[in-house]
């Protein structure tokens, strides 16, 4: 269910990206001022289609368990610029401003959720800890057989 908004997001990206081409204008300057080079803002229509694209492939690969964590990270870094590119709260006043801090928080939860989606590793202990767990089962082996071979030397 996480990954549905990203699919259908991605993909209105790709077939009509027109209205983000619109959103990401709005916001530019601002990107400018930020540092971000102009070459990523030359052809907005190319990058709407891109991360639209992306964001549609990792939605669902998201949602078909191919790769979840990955394409739970994938997703929660794209969806910063997209959050921030899509609620301009900074913009607006009044009851624009709330509607978009909204939009805002919504997106900080979207990716907080995807974050959580990415460390999930479905009842599976992290690499690290495997790695100490058999060092501490060789530690503890060794330790056994040391006392078995003392044990059956004084016998």
């Amino acid at each position: 269910m996480l990954a549905a908004y990203f699919v259908a997001d991605g993909l209105d990206a790709v077939r009509a990206p027109e209205a983000h081409v619109a959103r990401f204008r709005k916001v530019q300057p601002l990107l400018e001022r930020a540092g971000v080079p102009p070459v990523l803002s030359s052809d907005a229509t190319m990058l709407a289609r891109a991360s639209g694209a992306v964001s549609a492939i990792a939605g669902l690969c998201l949602a078909t368990g191919r790769k979840p964590r990955t394409a739970a990270l994938t997703l929660a870094v794209l969806n910063i610029p997209v959050t921030v590119v899509n609620n301009p709260f900074w913009e607006a006043d009044g009851e624009e401003r709330k509607e978009r801090l909204k939009g805002m928080m919504r997106g900080l939860g979207l990716g907080g959720g995807l974050l959580l989606a990415a460390a999930d590793r479905d009842g599976k202990p992290s690499l690290g800890w495997r790695y100490h767990n058999f060092l501490e089962h060789r530690a503890d082996l060794r330790d056994t057989k040391s006392t078995l071979k003392d044990r059956y030397a004084s016998a």
